[in-house]
């Protein structure tokens, strides 16, 4: 599957904005959002699309409801559509079978669309990875899951605090009385407010997005695909 590049923005189109885009899911505006895409999708890579415009919006919406400025309906309606939307430009760059490195992905402490965990593992998934999604976050289950694929990497979204004491537990039961020896990458909005969780939980690492945890296993995985053109369109596209 081949990525688009920029492209130039058709006569009249206005310049994708992650604002506009926000602001017109606040507003319940869903057709005016789909416009914007739709105009990211001629301007940009599906891969800045991520990254330049649902990513600032769903931060922006999670820091204005922690501040008291929307309510949950609010920033649910937020995710919502724009998981929705995700499944259109998802289908420009993902590609439907992987062959690569596996990773296991789970949240924990948080809520259920893991939007954040998505969008990095359908990064991951372009790089060739293959993604496969525990049933439950409950740390026997995910010792099972270990055991049995041994994968290469075990990914842990913890967006809540209270999330985690558990995400602590599923980490010793792997490493402690599994023995995995494959890389722990912890990630979420409770890990990006306090970084040292990395290492007081016993984590091999963490990244901001997908694209930069693209890159930071390039070294340590050097079968992962298409690298060359993955970061000349996630930089310039």
């Amino acid at each position: 599957m081949q990525t688009r590049g920029r492209r130039p923005v058709r006569g009249g189109a206005r310049r994708p904005n992650y604002r506009r885009y926000w602001l017109a899911l606040y507003r319940r505006d869903v057709a005016g959002a789909e416009q914007v895409v739709e105009e990211a999708l001629v301007a940009w890579s599906p891969q800045r699309i991520y990254l330049r415009l649902f990513e600032p919006a769903l931060n922006l919406s999670g820091t204005l409801w922690a501040r008291g400025r929307i309510t949950h309906d609010d920033e649910h309606f937020v995710t919502h559509h724009t998981l929705r939307l995700m499944r259109r430009v998802r289908r420009q760059f993902v590609p439907l079978e992987t062959d690569g490195p596996l990773a296991v992905a789970t949240g924990v402490g948080q809520e259920s669309h893991l939007i954040g965990l998505r969008m990095v593992c359908d990064f991951l998934a372009w790089a060739h990875w293959r993604i496969h999604w525990l049933s439950s976050n409950d740390r026997g289950v995910a010792g099972d899951v270990v055991d049995r694929l041994r994968p290469d990497a075990l990914l842990l979204s913890i967006g809540l605090d209270r999330g985690v004491v558990p995400a602590r537990r599923i980490i010793r039961e792997v490493r402690r009385r599994r023995g995995y020896k494959g890389l722990i990458i912890v990630g979420g909005r409770a890990i990006n407010c306090d970084p040292t969780l990395v290492t007081r939980l016993e984590a091999d690492m963490t990244a901001l997005n997908g694209a930069a945890l693209v890159r930071a296993l390039r070294p340590r995985f050097p079968q992962m695909g298409r690298w060359r053109t993955a970061e000349a369109s996630v930089a310039g596209g």
